[in-house]
């Protein structure tokens, strides 16, 4: 546990630099809750290591490189959960598909991604909206609301 010292060295730490940790945080993951909580891992982890450092220039050369590790791990975590449509469908023979299927499906991939992914979770993966909307960090009527805007795309898209 840290002494009230380390503590102490934390909280200044955090206090002059927390806006550098953040728009780093931002810069790579576009999401301001997704950077103050990756901001927040990385002084979690100065505060648990007890790293105490020299000088300023050491410390936020430190904290810069410690924010993009974290955010890239997030990065690729959020990667890896997102891929798995994908590969379900490579697993299907080509001759095992209809035209039909084949071009809802073109349809579906060519979504932009703010709309594909509710659809997949709710339509493919049997996903409840309020699942959906847990595991996207969205509101349940905004689900609703996209899932129903790549319906109608699909519709338009084939015939």
């Amino acid at each position: 546990m840290p002494d009230p010292e380390q503590n102490a060295a934390a909280e200044e730490l955090y206090r002059k630099y927390a806006n550098f940790v953040y728009s780093i945080a931002l810069s790579y993951l576009k999401n301001p809750a997704e950077a103050e909580d990756a901001a927040a891992d990385v002084f979690m982890q100065v505060l648990e290591s007890g790293i105490a450092f020299p000088d300023s220039t050491k410390a936020r050369a430190w904290l810069a490189a410690a924010t993009r590790n974290r955010c890239k791990n997030l990065l690729k975590q959020w990667q890896r959960k997102n891929r798995a449509p994908e590969e379900i469908m490579e697993q299907i023979p080509v001759s095992d598909l209809t035209s039909e299927l084949r071009s809802v499906m073109d349809a579906i991939f060519a979504l932009p991604e703010k709309y594909r992914l509710p659809l997949l979770l709710f339509a493919v993966e049997g996903y409840s909206v309020h699942e959906t909307a847990a595991i996207l960090k969205l509101n349940e009527s905004t689900v609703r609301t996209r899932i129903a805007r790549a319906r109608e795309i699909i519709r338009k898209e084939t015939g």
